[in-house]
């Protein structure tokens, strides 16, 4: 593949190296605030089944890399996951298809201290953290 193209998979991957991989076509992605995703999951119930087996075995802020379509890994914590809901039409009782959520949050370096980067020499903002002018 060349490197200006983005592939079709959406992979997770934990630190022991156990990974699930979806078909993009299976998958939304959502963008929060605060670095928030929100995985959408729609597929049918078998690659529902065994991708709930995989998530329901993390832990809650466990780290977690997550790689959209081969562009690299995005280091992330995982932040739950939702009740699986049934869509589409039913065949034997059951829906066809399953619809879940699961959310991470991305991992950023902190912003650096603002108090160990500010020089200065009788500033107002060292009159706030209790330092005389």
């Amino acid at each position: 593949m060349p490197s200006s193209d983005i592939g079709n998979e959406i992979l997770f991957k934990r630190q022991n190296n156990e990974h699930y991989e979806f078909d993009d076509k299976y998958v939304s992605l959502k963008m929060l605030e605060n670095n928030i995703f929100v995985f959408s999951i729609e597929a049918p119930q078998e690659e529902i089944g065994k991708s709930m087996m995989f998530f329901e075995n993390l832990s809650m802020f466990e780290p977690i890399l997550v790689d959209i379509g081969g562009t690299g890994n995005i280091p992330c914590y995982f932040k739950g996951v939702s009740p699986v809901v049934g869509k589409g039409p039913m065949m034997n009782g059951t829906h066809k298809n399953a619809f879940y959520t699961v959310t991470l949050q991305e991992l950023v370096n902190a912003p650096p201290d603002v108090e160990a980067e500010h020089e200065c020499v009788g500033c107002g903002f060292h009159n706030f953290t209790g330092e005389s002018l």
